[in-house]
C-alpha cells in the first residue's frame, strides 16, 4: 500500500517516514530523525496506531485526495506549533510565512540564575588549604556556569518532547536537530589570560 494514495489504511513506519520526506518536513531531515517526528506526532494524536506496527493519520475523510491531505496537515501543523504540546514542529516543517524557527530559550527560573557557589571555591584537607591556579579556577567556573543554561534547556526540551511513543532516544535526536536549526553563528571569543592582567 502507498500512503501517497490510500491514506485512511493503515501503513508501516517506513512507508510513512517515506512518505514525510517526499517535500512535507524540512529536507534536511533524515530518516532517523523522520522516524523519531513520527513518534512525536503520534504523542500530538496526528498519527494513531493499530497496534501492530503500523500508524494511520487521524480525523481523514474518505474522499480527500493526497493534495488535501498535504494542505491539511499543513494548516493543523501550523494550528498545533503554537500550543504548548506541539511546541518542536516550528522546526521540523517549513513554515507558511517562510520565517526561520524562533529560537530556544531557557526560562527565567532556570537553576543555572539560582547558582549560589561553585565547587571550584577553596576548600580544606586536613587542615591545609587547597588552592588552584587562580587564571585556571576561574576560566574552569566561567566555562561550567555558561554551559549550565545549555544543560537546563537540553534538559528541559527533552522532558517536553517525551511522551508515550516518544522515546528518551527520539527526544535526545530531535533536540540535537532543533539546536542545530537555530544556533546562531557567533565569531569566536578571544580569551585572556587573568595572570596578564594582574601584571599589568
Amino acid at each position: 500500500m502507498d500512503p501517497r494514495k490510500t491514506f485512511n489504511s493503515p501503513h508501516t513506519t517506513g512507508q510513512w517516514v517515506e512518505w514525510l520526506l517526499d517535500g512535507i518536513i524540512n529536507p534536511d531531515l533524515g530518516a532517523e530523525e523522520t522516524h523519531s517526528i513520527l513518534h512525536y506526532l503520534a504523542d500530538l494524536e496526528i498519527f494513531k496506531s493499530d497496534g501492530e506496527g503500523a500508524w494511520k493519520l487521524s480525523g481523514l475523510d474518505p474522499n480527500w485526495t493526497g493534495k488535501d491531505v498535504r494542505l491539511i496537515l499543513q494548516k493543523f501543523l501550523t494550528e498545533m506549533s503554537a500550543t504548548e504540546q506541539g511546541f518542536a514542529l516550528a522546526y521540523f516543517f517549513p513554515r507558511e510565512d517562510g520565517l526561520p524557527p524562533p529560537p530556544l530559550q531557557v526560562s527565567d527560573d532556570s537553576s543555572a540564575a539560582s547558582i549560589k557557589k561553585s565547587s571550584f571555591t577553596k576548600s580544606k584537607v586536613s587542615g591545609m588549604e587547597v588552592s588552584s591556579d587562580l587564571s585556571t579556577r576561574q576560566i574552569v567556573k566561567k566555562w561550567g556556569n555558561q554551559l549550565r543554561p545549555f544543560l537546563d534547556l537540553e534538559q528541559k526540551v527533552i522532558a517536553r518532547l517525551k511522551g508515550r511513543y516518544t522515546t528518551q532516544e527520539d527526544a535526545q535526536r530531535l533536540f540535537s536537530y532543533i539546536l542545530d536549526k537555530t544556533r546562531e553563528k557567533a565569531s569566536p571569543k578571544q580569551w585572556e589570560q587573568l595572570s596578564r592582567k594582574r601584571h599589568r
